[in-house]
């Protein structure tokens, strides 16, 4: 009588060992770019999140500053020494303000981190032209924000900022 055994031989074995191999790295490559893109997801939405505080922080402060970095006045000078040429205002280079002894603007500008993630937020601006005049009330804003150390800004912000305020009232309606 001869010797029959059920199983699996050791090819089939192998054979299923290297499926399995060649399935399980690609699945940990899989979950490895996940997980990258998840992280550099998290740092851009941070970092977006400094750019409009910092933007918000900066137009508040244009209006109601007595002194600091970011008075209208001394926003316009600085905005007047930007270049104009083809029609555009060259953005200077952006720099990051010296706050002083305000705890708010060190933490946006000088102190900015988010779950243990350190940025550089820092800004430039410009004059605003309007029908070819520059509006002596109005200045383009630029802000970028850099991962810490880095030379290129993971993402930026333009906005306006205005020396205006409304001190009239709203005619009545009747």
């Amino acid at each position: 009588m001869p010797n029959k055994q059920a199983g699996f031989s050791l090819i089939e074995v192998l054979v299923s060992i290297t499926i399995l191999s060649i399935i399980s790295v690609s699945l940990i490559s899989i979950f490895s770019q996940s997980l990258t893109a998840s992280r550099d997801s998290t740092k851009l939405t941070f970092a977006n999140y400094l750019a409009k505080n910092a933007a918000s922080y900066i137009e508040r402060e244009a209006v109601e500053a007595e002194s600091g970095p970011f008075v209208f006045n001394d926003l316009k000078t600085k905005a007047q020494q930007a270049i104009y040429q083809n029609g555009a205002f060259v953005i200077p280079t952006p720099s990051t303000p010296s706050c002083g002894v305000s705890a708010i603007c060190d933490s946006i500008f000088n102190d900015a981190e988010i779950n243990n993630l350190p940025f550089d937020v820092k800004f430039s601006v410009t004059p605003r032209k309007i029908n070819g005049q520059t509006d002596p009330n109005l200045l383009d804003l630029y802000i970028y924000v850099y991962p810490d150390g880095q030379p290129e800004p993971i993402t930026s912000l333009k906005g306006s900022i205005t020396n205006a305020t409304l001190n009239q009232s709203f005619p009545s309606t009747k």
